[in-house]
């Protein structure tokens, strides 16, 4: 698991989220978001997702440039 995946997971718990809840409201795909957390994805528009869902989860240092 890499450190953006149990960084997003842990701040998940902390404010006691589910990927469900994150997938709904970007309206995203179960499979998508398993991808773009584990970095999977690549090119502008998901490191531009991923910069939403940590914004979204406030949190900002994670992402890999």
């Amino acid at each position: 698991m890499s450190k953006q995946e149990k960084e997003i997971k842990k701040r998940l718990i902390d404010l006691e989220l589910k990927q469900i809840d994150v997938i709904n409201h970007f309206g995203w795909s179960k499979q998508y978001f398993r991808d773009l957390i584990k970095g999977k994805t690549e090119g502008p528009a998901a490191v531009k997702n991923l910069k939403k869902v940590c914004h979204f989860l406030g949190i900002s240092s994670i992402i890999e440039e």
